[in-house]
């Protein structure tokens, strides 16, 4: 029986070791949730004292778990202490300018993930002006914060943000000047593969997801997207370009429109009629969804095996629930959406590294885990 127990306790106590990977390791203090520490302070306490109440039949397997225990706890409450220590040096002004920090990172991120070194005529515009808008939207928070608060790195990322901005903005002009490069075969290929992007992202982010959680606004974004595309492709048509494939393209992508447009009016009802509490629920159910996807297919694996279009997917999609309880947040504060958030944030923070790690594996061909 005591063997039993041992074995479920170890189990429990790793449970809580799993949450400090994921909110407290390799994290800024100044960011870090005081009150989940203290959580995870009681949880590794009570899992201690319930050992300590054990027979001494467990033997070496108790000992070894008391000491874990132990190496726990000090390693717990010394973040704790850790963490307090930051936090009051940096004020809520030092916390607001860190939280802007990392957001921006994000943006940061997903320009690595879906711009730098990709060929430009295939590239979504749309993203990238969603990007630019989200990164503006920084910029001017970090700019009216900076007039408060001189202090840690707000006037490096600043300059970061300002850098960056400009070259989304020139990368916008390069991206609308390759598409129209080459021959109206070269372009009509072009189009083919911005429309089969776009249903990509379709796949990954609405089929067979429930409506509630979806984003509207990505979904109109990519009909405008398809609908520029369509556009494009019906003027290679007029100009004389006469392939089938692109006439067959252009039927697809017609279809495709009509059925998103239908889906776009489907979710905006849906979600009219879902209470505020529930959609806080909804949304926390999806995050979930996304992070037993990521511990199914590349928690513990051999990096360099993994499927990286699959992990760029799932930091996408959490991203688009970090947009959704951001606004949330925005209209009307609540605990659990708050929390929620939170939470996402800190899994988008450990998606990003993981993918960092994963590409970095595949380049270089190393076989890692």
């Amino acid at each position: 029986m005591s063997a039993a127990l041992i074995v479920s306790l170890r189990e429990r106590l790793e449970d809580v070791h799993s949450q400090y990977h994921l909110h407290f390791a390799g994290q800024s203090r100044v960011t870090r949730n005081e009150e989940m520490m203290r959580m995870m302070i009681e949880q590794a306490g009570a899992i201690e004292t319930q050992s300590k109440g054990l027979t001494n039949d467990g033997g070496d397997n108790l000992k070894s778990l008391l000491a874990l225990c132990t190496e726990r706890l000090e390693l717990y409450q010394g973040e704790l202490t850790q963490i307090q220590r930051a936090r009051q040096a940096a004020g809520q002004h030092g916390i607001d300018a860190a939280l802007l920090g990392a957001r921006a990172n994000f943006v940061i991120n997903q320009y690595r993930r879906d711009f730098a070194g990709e060929n430009r005529g295939t590239r979504d515009l749309g993203l990238l002006a969603e990007m630019i808008s989200d990164l503006t939207t920084i910029q001017r928070d970090m700019t009216q914060l900076s007039t408060l608060y001189g202090e840690g790195t707000l006037a490096d990322d600043l300059g970061v943000v300002g850098e960056y901005l400009e070259m989304f903005n020139a990368e916008k002009k390069e991206i609308a000047s390759a598409r129209d490069a080459g021959s109206l075969e070269d372009q009509a290929s072009n189009l083919a593969g911005l429309a089969n992007n776009q249903f990509e992202l379709y796949r990954l982010h609405f089929a067979g997801q429930p409506r509630v959680s979806r984003r509207p606004e990505l979904l109109e974004r990519m009909i405008n997207n398809l609908t520029s595309t369509v556009e494009r492709m019906k003027g290679l048509r007029d100009n004389g370009l006469h392939l089938q494939y692109n006439a067959d393209n252009i039927a697809v992508v017609n279809e495709r429109l009509t059925m998103w447009q239908e889906e776009i009016v489907a979710i905006r009802d849906v979600r009219s009629q879902t209470p505020l509490l529930s959609m806080v629920d909804n949304l926390s159910e999806a995050a979930d969804t996304v992070l037993e996807l990521y511990n199914e297919r590349f928690a513990g694996q051999d990096r360099a095996t993994r499927d990286v279009p699959l992990l760029g997917a799932l930091c996408d999609r959490l991203g688009e629930l970090e947009r959704q309880m951001e606004r949330l947040a925005r209209v009307q504060p609540l605990t659990q959406n708050e929390r929620n958030l939170e939470m996402v944030r800190d899994a988008m923070a450990m998606l990003n590294d993981e993918w960092d790690e994963v590409a970095q594996a595949q380049f270089s061909g190393e076989a890692t885990a």
